[in-house]
């Protein structure tokens, strides 16, 4: 990449007069990440222990314990670590051995802060520009750009260090990908973060990824966070891979069911809807199916009720609703019964529920995450 010269293929652009950022950039060939049977080690401690995996396009997550490796994993794929064995590649590129190229690629945003001191928010993002390679004018224009994307308002004037933390995670954020990279990997997002801003943050991560193809790795403690934005998991412990795979088929049982709480005779609506030839049967305490994680990450959860024929009047009945008869009949034989329906939802697993059970699970040999 000249320093003098445009940079192309690799540029982010105004789209409207609110400054709206559109990412530019050929699609990358070579899947994002790949690890091949890495081993790390300090002295005596095994701290990556023949982990091999992939990340695909789209939002992963990386969770586990502390001193799972995690963060030893990020220092691999960036090259900052010397391998005991093992390979890792970054579409396609070593990142010991062309640090550089793949530094190009890829946009961190560290837990640590890392901001210089007496630099403003804007200075910061200019700064990491200039790092990147990109002019002058240009690097400052697109600072500005990024931010304004960020919504960083005139908190960009200020120095770094005098700014709330919420702020601080933006102009971090905004200097990860000041430069457009393919990869974009952030360790706990949002830590620090008030309802909104982590809001907020989530949504300018699932825009990334949906509207303009970036990869995105982040590597928290946040289970909720997961559940509600991620695509893959990859669940590490002791530097070893536990499980890997979609989020949506570690969380959705196999047949599709729909969970339904109610206020009312539960036992009698069971026998109609049976008698209709809709599948349903009452949740107990052996059925961990939660409401499927909002937006905002909130789980509702799952109501444990006695045994059938108990006479209870509330709790939660699993149903399959797989056409619209079978949906006019749930909703007939509710209004008929005169029962009260407190929420309707997609039944699935509370991700906290399949990351503990992965905790005491064997370790993987091998892993190649879902896409």
């Amino acid at each position: 990449m000249s320093p003098s010269g445009p940079v192309v293929g690799n540029g982010i652009e105004s789209i409207g007069p609110r400054h709206q950022v559109r990412m530019i950039g050929s699609p990358p060939v070579e899947e994002p990440v790949q690890a091949t049977g890495v081993v790390k080690r300090y002295g005596q401690r095994t701290v990556l222990d023949r982990v091999s995996l992939s990340v695909k396009p789209g939002i992963t997550g990386l969770v586990g314990p502390n001193g799972a490796g995690k963060s030893t994993l990020v220092k691999a794929i960036l090259g900052l670590v010397r391998l005991a064995e093992g390979s890792v590649r970054v579409f396609g590129i070593d990142p010991r051995r062309e640090p550089r190229a793949v530094r190009r690629f890829v946009g961190v945003v560290p837990e640590d802060e890392c901001a210089v001191p007496g630099l403003s928010g804007v200075e910061m993002v200019r700064y990491a520009a200039r790092l990147s390679g990109i002019p002058g004018i240009e690097s400052l224009r697109r600072a500005h750009e990024v931010l304004d994307w960020c919504n960083a308002g005139q908190e960009r004037y200020r120095p770094v260090e005098t700014l709330s933390v919420g702020m601080r995670q933006k102009i971090s954020f905004a200097a990860a990908i000041v430069h457009d990279p393919r990869l974009v990997i952030l360790d706990e997002p949002t830590n620090g973060l008030d309802p909104i801003e982590r809001r907020a943050m989530l949504g300018r991560l699932t825009t990334l990824a949906r509207e303009h193809g970036k990869t995105i790795l982040i590597s928290t403690h946040v289970l909720p966070d997961v559940q509600a934005i991620c695509d893959s998991v990859i669940v590490l412990a002791a530097g070893r891979v536990r499980l890997t795979g979609s989020i949506r088929a570690l969380t959705h049982p196999p047949t599709p069911e729909e969970r339904l709480e109610v206020a009312g005779p539960i036992d009698e609506l069971v026998r109609r809807l049976v008698a209709r030839g809709i599948p349903a049967r009452r949740a107990h305490s052996a059925d961990f199916f939660s409401a499927a994680a909002g937006s905002a990450g909130r789980f509702s959860a799952a109501v444990a009720t006695m045994a059938p024929g108990d006479g209870a009047q509330e709790g939660v009945v699993l149903l399959q609703l797989s056409t619209p008869d079978a949906l006019a009949g749930m909703w007939a034989e509710v209004s008929d019964l005169g029962i009260g329906v407190r929420s309707l939802t997609a039944a699935c697993r509370p991700f906290e529920e399949v990351f503990l059970e992965a905790l005491q699970a064997p370790p993987l040999e091998s892993l190649h995450a879902a896409p």
